[in-house]
């Protein structure tokens, strides 16, 4: 199945796809790049991997490494931002690793999944691990990357649900990534547990798409608010999106590129 480009992905496939909670027999790749001066979009859409033949992961890189063949000279450095349903296999991290490694020019990789793929596999959580210590940000998604990944490339004029259970699932995930990262290297992931006196996880790795789409965070007793239950390790707040009541959905689409 090709690279969709420049083309959005219905809310079922949405939360066929990406629901923490439920199994899928696919992967979705939804990815965005943008020159690091730039808010706006050079290249994004979305990949299914092509059952028996290739992973949605190597999909995108071809498509990625095209690009950047024929564009390199317009930038010094490149920001690259995945939304996975699945988290990529150990071969497939192999060739995430040799494309960031060769590259002609700096990028800023940012992977974000939504559920573990065959973490009782060793390869496969010693791939994401490569990725980590190569400089490759790697996390599980939490509520925030949810919304800002249902607001990027499913429609920005509608107010993303979540399912029931996405917290405890996410926060599970998450978890379980540290306790894997933590088997060989005991130093936490700053992205993944900030210290307690540092800002929300989310407000790290999604400044940029809080602060040119999310209006202030809902305060505690807006009754509008979406309950959250606290955690040891995570206080997740979820901001508020802009309301676009007078965008159509072609202003809309306008919109969703002007992020990362």
């Amino acid at each position: 199945m090709p690279v969709s480009l420049r083309k959005e992905i219905s809310e079922e496939e949405f939360h066929r796809n990406f629901s923490s909670t439920k199994a899928s027999h696919q992967t979705l790749l939804c990815f965005g790049l943008k020159e690091e001066d730039k808010t706006l979009w050079k290249l994004w859409g979305h990949a299914y991997n092509n059952p028996g033949q290739c992973h949605a992961e190597i999909l995108v890189l071809r498509e990625i490494e095209n690009y950047l063949m024929t564009n390199i000279p317009n930038a010094a450095k490149y920001s690259i931002t995945w939304f996975l349903s699945y988290s990529p296999c150990h071969s497939c991290c192999d060739k995430i690793i040799n494309f960031f490694m060769n590259s002609q020019t700096k990028i800023e990789f940012n992977i974000k999944a939504a559920k573990p793929y065959q973490f009782s596999n060793d390869q496969n959580p010693k791939g994401i691990k490569m990725l980590n210590k190569l400089g490759i940000l790697f996390k599980m998604m939490e509520y925030s990357d949810f919304e800002e990944c249902f607001y990027l490339f499913v429609d920005p004029c509608t107010k993303f649900t979540a399912w029931p259970d996405l917290e405890a699932q996410s926060i599970a995930n998450i978890t379980l990534l540290h306790h894997l990262l933590g088997q060989e290297d005991n130093r936490l992931d700053i992205h993944l547990f900030p210290p307690d006196d540092c800002t929300p996880v989310h407000a790290r790795s999604a400044s940029h798409f809080e602060d040119q789409v999310l209006v202030d965070k809902i305060p505690p007793e807006d009754p509008n608010k979406t309950p959250y239950k606290k955690d040891e390790f995570l206080d997740i707040k979820a901001p508020q999106k802009t309301c676009f009541l007078s965008r159509t959905r072609e202003h809309g689409k306008d919109v969703k590129r002007k992020l990362f």
